[in-house]
């Protein structure tokens, strides 16, 4: 009986990721159509996001007609959303198939599961930092969640961020999570 109960539990954890995910998966993709140069499918990593943001470009370049239209600084946040989902899904569909792997012993299933759920918690803290540093007035940002840091890319504003706003970071990140100060790294995206 508990074994049942253990596994409906397990079930129901599955199925909840895996609507979050589809649902934040259809958002980003829905948002992503109104973006200018739609969507970037090429692959990217942490390393790759942390490297890219000191490159500086300007906000708006005009084309050959003189039109205006957003350069790769606000595609650059759609796409490390895309690209954080992508690695998001890959990763749960290894612990997806690690749990219904029947030949593995119910301790590494059990870890499977947990890491599922370790990675579900990860996401939703997630968006809630990045909604609530938006709420602050900041006009967008990242949050790349990991066992030992939180690394926040922030669009940044005219003139750059100021000692005030990465303290308002900070402390959102920290209220969100069990990171101490000393483990948010938080990078200017120009």
């Amino acid at each position: 009986m508990l074994m049942k109960k253990k596994n409906a539990v397990a079930f129901m954890i599955i199925l909840f990721i895996c609507v979050a995910v589809y649902l934040n998966w259809n958002y980003t993709q829905n948002i992503a159509k109104f973006e200018p140069g739609g969507i970037n499918t090429g692959n990217i990593t942490d390393d790759d996001i942390l490297v890219d943001v000191n490159k500086s470009e300007d906000q708006n370049k005009p084309d050959d007609e003189g039109n205006t239209e957003l350069t790769s600084t606000d595609d650059y946040f759609t796409n490390a959303r895309i690209e954080r989902q992508k690695a998001r899904d890959n990763a749960l569909n290894v612990l997806r198939e690690t749990v219904n792997e029947k030949n593995l012993s119910q301790e590494a299933r059990d870890k499977a599961a947990q890491s599922m759920e370790t990675l579900a918690a990860g996401a939703v803290s997630e968006a809630r930092i990045e909604t609530l540093i938006k709420a602050k007035g900041f006009s967008d940002c990242v949050t790349l969640i990991n066992d030992k840091n939180v690394n926040v890319i922030v669009k940044a504003p005219k003139g750059g961020l100021t000692a005030s706003d990465t303290a308002k970071i900070k402390d959102i990140v920290v209220s969100e999570t069990n990171m101490k100060p000393s483990q948010i790294n938080i990078v200017e995206k120009n």
